[in-house]
């Protein structure tokens, strides 16, 4: 088949129309990153956090059962070495005045009275040691027992170990990148997400509430620290419990278990002192009233109030 030379010019023209287009088309733009991205990247950090805080936690409680298990261990071992000791004696002794047995030496016997005193004697003796070897065997159960806890505490508490360097892992690199987030925002937009509020709310709550709001107040402009208990640094969760523990008021060490140990409430019953959290249980911080929250809000920012509306939408009371 023979093509004009119309036809050809025309299909030529269009192959070059077209690599001229796919030659000129620009590459699709990155989506710009946004203040709003950002926290989400340290929010993602912050529940890491969290998670490791509870892992930290339950990690010291094993620590802490394997210790008293072990003493246990070693107090039982005591008794039980004692006690095999005796039987052992006892067993020892007997065979050594009567090798075939108490009993043969009263056959022999041509006196009844004897005889049955004998008898009398030797039931007695057998059910003395009846009973210290049913003691000894009481406390060999025991020991094993005990043995048996330790081993099971000592692996649940290296999965526990394991875990936690995943997880303090897997944080870092969630704030890697954040902060890799935070560094695309324009300057404008970084001075807006590094701006806080620390101007003192005195006087606010009553009772315990009023205690603990008083402690988180004396830690504003403290720096966000991960796992930071104080006294110098915080992270969320640290900073309500170390507030209403200055209050005398115990709370557990992460945010979800913190909030937990509350009465859950209404936006509309919230009262100064209530414990308001993300509805992810990733991060926490008390109620001042009117519609503020001292809170440790991330890294690169210190203990600062904050609104309400910046996320919180879980309430407790805890007195």
């Amino acid at each position: 088949m023979r093509f004009s030379k119309t036809a050809v010019s025309v299909a030529a023209a269009a192959i070059v129309a077209t690599g001229s287009f796919v030659l000129v088309s620009p590459a699709q733009a990155e989506p710009e990153v946004t203040a709003a991205d950002v926290e989400k990247s340290f929010d993602k950090a912050e529940r890491a956090n969290e998670q490791l805080n509870q892992l930290t936690e339950d990690a010291e409680e094993l620590d802490q059962r394997i210790s008293e298990v072990s003493a246990e261990i070693r107090q039982i071992s005591k008794i039980y070495q004692t006690q095999r000791n005796e039987l052992g004696a006892d067993i020892v002794a007997q065979q050594m005045a009567q090798p075939l047995g108490p009993t043969v030496g009263l056959l022999s016997s041509g006196d009844p009275d004897q005889f049955l005193d004998g008898l009398s004697a030797i039931d007695a003796l057998n059910t003395t040691r009846a009973d210290a070897l049913a003691s000894f065997s009481k406390t060999r159960v025991e020991l094993k027992k005990r043995e048996a806890q330790l081993s099971e505490h000592e692996k649940v508490l290296a999965k526990k170990v394991k875990k936690a360097a995943k997880v303090k892992d897997q944080m870092q690199a969630d704030y890697a990148s954040a902060k890799s987030d935070y560094a695309l925002l324009s300057a404008a937009a970084q001075s807006a997400m590094s701006e806080s509020d620390i101007t003192a709310v005195r006087n606010a709550g009553s009772g315990a509430a009023k205690k603990a709001i008083a402690f988180a107040m004396n830690q504003l402009g403290d720096p966000y620290v991960y796992v930071g208990t104080g006294p110098n640094s915080w992270d969320c969760s640290g900073l309500v419990m170390k507030a209403y523990a200055a209050a005398g008021v115990s709370l557990p060490r992460v945010v979800s278990p913190q909030m937990a140990a509350g009465r859950r409430v209404s936006a509309a019953d919230l009262q100064p002192g209530d414990l308001v959290a993300y509805p992810s249980m990733s991060h926490i911080g008390i109620y001042l009233g009117g519609g503020k929250v001292i809170h440790a809000p991330r890294p690169g920012k210190s203990v600062e109030i904050t609104s309400l509306s910046a996320g919180f939408g879980v309430y407790a009371r805890v007195s």
